[in-house]
């Protein structure tokens, strides 16, 4: 197996990110390379979506790694996609993405969009080529949202309308359960937004009386959801939870969404090939 490296500084805007984030990047590197590889003889055109993109490469903390993120590992799979688009909410993220891009894979079909991707799903949305019979569509989207209310359901929902898996983070322990109180209050409509759910007060009641977490209650909520538009519904043992190292802290969960079970297959594979007792870096 292919283990990813650490790579070098490049000059360019570096943020920071926890050691934790090796095992989300071992995962989407992955799958990446799994689905791109094992879907280019089936589709016409394999795109690749990052929502929450950031700059490429980042800096694990406390340390002097510098390693690629999300975008740099999907453009560099062995069987490269046909499309890339990043969308980035910071302009220091998305600038240094882009010149990282431009520098090193000049070749290559990206485009960018600098916002909100809750507002620019639209321009997204215009990213993507017109698929036909006779011309067929695939796409893997990544969406690494930095808390509950960076994202909106309905900017899912919309981009369902094409064939595509996603890869979500949930931020159940680092924003949910952390701010639980925050976001039952009457006027808050952060959960609300995340769910498309006016009612997910009451759902949540019920499952407090089955002594059933927040956290897990929203990992099972979204994936209700999911199913809602079409997506094959995993079971919370299916989701991979991460935590701070050596202190048993739950951060996220990443959940994987597909209409077909071989993308659940790819999943599963991306799981046992990213073992996070394996040493990345």
């Amino acid at each position: 197996m292919e283990k990813q490296r650490q790579t070098l500084d490049d000059g360019l805007y570096l943020p920071e990110v926890g050691s934790w984030s090796k095992r989300k990047y071992a995962l989407i590197q992955h799958y990446a390379q799994t689905f791109a590889t094992g879907m280019k003889k089936k589709w016409d055109y394999r795109i690749y979506v990052d929502l929450f993109a950031g700059a490429g490469k980042a800096k694990i903390k406390r340390s002097n790694q510098i390693v690629d993120a999300s975008p740099l590992l999907a453009l560099n799979v062995k069987d490269r996609f046909d499309l890339y688009i990043f969308c980035e909410l910071e302009i220091q993220k998305i600038n240094a993405l882009r010149d990282r891009v431009t520098i090193n894979y000049p070749d290559t079909d990206v485009k960018f969009i600098s916002g909100d991707v809750n507002q620019k799903i639209d321009e997204v949305i215009a990213s993507f080529p017109n698929p036909s019979k006779n011309f067929k569509m695939l796409s893997f989207c990544v969406v690494d949202p930095y808390n509950l209310a960076s994202l909106k359901f309905d900017t899912i929902k919309r981009l369902s309308v094409f064939f595509m898996d996603f890869l979500v983070l949930i931020p159940t322990g680092m924003d949910a359960q952390r701010n639980e109180k925050i976001y039952l209050g009457e006027d808050n409509v952060v959960v609300e937004c995340f769910l498309n759910d006016d009612c997910w007060r009451e759902d949540w009641e019920r499952c407090k009386a089955q002594c059933i977490s927040f956290s897990d209650f929203l990992v099972d909520a979204f994936s209700s959801k999911m199913a809602e538009i079409g997506y094959l519904k995993p079971n919370l043992t299916d989701t991979v939870s991460v935590s701070l190292p050596k202190k048993n802290v739950h951060l996220y969960r990443l959940a994987f969404y597909s209409r077909d079970k071989m993308g659940m297959d790819f999943w599963n594979k991306a799981q046992k090939s990213s073992d996070p007792q394996l040493k990345l870096w």
